[in-house]
């Protein structure tokens, strides 16, 4: 019997809790630190490797841990165990909790949200248990929102989520309004004459700005931008990225999160052959540019240290392993001294093994570095 590991896709539904017989899967919805891991766990010493939680994954993001291969997909079977090497099983039992559910008068109700991303489409399902009537109302011309638009593509089985929606928008009680922005179509005060209530489930429509010197020099964007352009935002413009000489084979990315890896991951990897990105959703635009790309360095500089790095361990450690990428810490000796010194399970502790090196950054580019 093989116990089964959550990978990199996890959407933290917690679909999978609900069916799992012995309850190995953690945290739960119930639990303080539920919506605060980067993703669920199940724990190896519990599983009895029904596949029930693999059934009801919406993002297939659940395999028996004999089925992955490769030190990158091996990392999540680490993830898994490691996130319950400090837990000591208990006998103690939690006073009940019982979950809020909606108000049955609910019925009655007419509720519009703007947005169409993950946060709107889970508040227009808990609605329309009730008999709500709801809006959905979106300045995009398409339906998707971040899931569409902002999951890279090579993370196909993240986008998966979008087909648990699919359900919620054919809801005979659910209408879809597109290409219409709230205050500039429609006001607030509007909406709310036709309705109960406005939800708002938005992300950011504006960049980040570090107004630092050069911030808009060409060839300086936001990873709004980036993100949008290979993604095919209809907003971002198909020659908003130049991946050509003038970029003198190195990118700098300013921070160290999922979105900086995203990126990173993006600029280097493979275009055509076995696993790549011709074979995702990227947009044709961004393809045909990264196939002529001279990008073969990334950079990326943040203001924290390894120790409090942004990232998630479930989009470092594959990252680690990817044969066809050289990871090197740009450092000295008192980076080297965190990392050696580390927690086991921490983010720096994740670095244990990887070159810390002073880097010539006037040096040429080294390639898929």
């Amino acid at each position: 019997m093989t116990s089964f590991a959550i990978t990199q896709s996890c959407c933290s539904d917690a679909s999978c809790v609900a069916v799992c017989p012995v309850n190995c899967i953690h945290p739960t919805p119930d639990e303080p630190d539920f919506g605060l891991t980067d993703m669920l766990y199940i724990d190896p010493r519990s599983c009895i490797g029904c596949g029930a939680c693999a059934d009801a994954c919406p993002v297939d993001a659940i395999f028996p841990v004999d089925l992955l291969r490769g030190t990158s997909e091996e990392a999540y079977v680490d993830l898994n165990r490691e996130h319950f090497a400090d837990d000591v099983p208990h006998d103690e039992w939690d006073e009940p909790v019982f979950p809020a559910t909606l108000a049955q008068h609910a019925a009655d109700l007419r509720v519009a949200i703007v947005g169409i991303g993950p946060a709107a489409s889970y508040t227009a399902s808990a609605l329309l248990t009730t008999g709500a009537e709801v809006t959905m109302i979106d300045r995009l011309p398409v339906p998707g929102g971040l899931i569409r638009f902002g999951v890279a593509p090579d993370h196909q089985s993240t986008k998966a989520i979008a087909s648990r929606f699919a359900t919620v928008l054919r809801n005979p009680r659910l209408e879809l309004v597109l290409n219409v922005e709230v205050g500039t179509h429609v006001t607030h005060a509007e909406l709310l004459d036709q309705h109960d209530a406005v939800v708002y489930a938005v992300g950011a429509v504006a960049d980040r700005r570090l107004d630092v010197p050069g911030e808009d020099l060409v060839g300086s964007m936001s990873a709004r931008t980036f993100v949008g352009w290979y993604n095919a935002q209809p907003e971002i413009a198909a020659d908003a990225v130049e991946l050509g000489p003038a970029a003198r084979g190195r990118a700098v990315i300013v921070g160290n999160g999922n979105v900086a890896l995203d990126a990173a991951r993006i600029l280097l990897s493979d275009t055509d052959g076995p696993g790549g990105l011709a074979g995702t959703d990227i947009a044709d635009h961004a393809l045909a540019a990264l196939r002529s790309s001279d990008v073969s360095e990334v950079v990326l500089v943040a203001r924290r240290g390894p120790d409090e790095a942004a990232y998630s361990l479930s989009e470092l450690r594959p990252l680690l392993a990817r044969a066809d990428v050289e990871v090197v810490v740009d450092g000295g000796s008192e980076v080297s001294a965190v990392i050696a010194g580390a927690a086991p399970g921490s983010k720096a502790a994740a670095l244990q093994g990887v070159p810390v090196l002073p880097v010539d950054w006037s040096a040429p580019a080294e390639p898929t570095r």
